[in-house]
């Protein structure tokens, strides 16, 4: 299934709008040279956080199917494949940040 880019909305995808991202630093540190690298660690710890709590619930909804808990099977497969899909996607940010982090460090100076 492929979706048209032009039906995609940018700035409804909250992580990408940067009017959405708070920072927690103030204005007048923001124009120092590290608050650019911590912002881009913090941003980076969310999005793993996020991908980990998907894990947990999924993990939580496939251990209540099983001990009979709930018998919600299909609300319990769509978790499991957003968590698989969101751990992919970041895997895929992972391989992507190491190969510009290798292509920097190789130019020559």
């Amino acid at each position: 299934m492929t979706i048209p880019i032009n039906s995609i909305n940018i700035n409804s995808i909250k992580e990408l709008n940067p009017d959405s991202i708070t920072n927690s630093a103030s204005p007048a540190s923001s124009s120092s040279a590290g608050s650019g690298s911590e912002s881009f660690a913090n941003t980076l710890s969310g999005y793993i956080d996020k991908v980990n709590g998907s894990q947990v619930e999924a993990n939580k909804q496939a251990e209540m199917i099983a001990t009979g808990k709930s018998s919600n099977i299909h609300q319990a497969m769509i978790d499991m494949e957003k968590a698989n899909d969101s751990f992919e996607l970041m895997m895929q940010m992972r391989n992507k940040i190491i190969t510009a982090y290798n292509t920097v460090m190789d130019m020559q100076v």
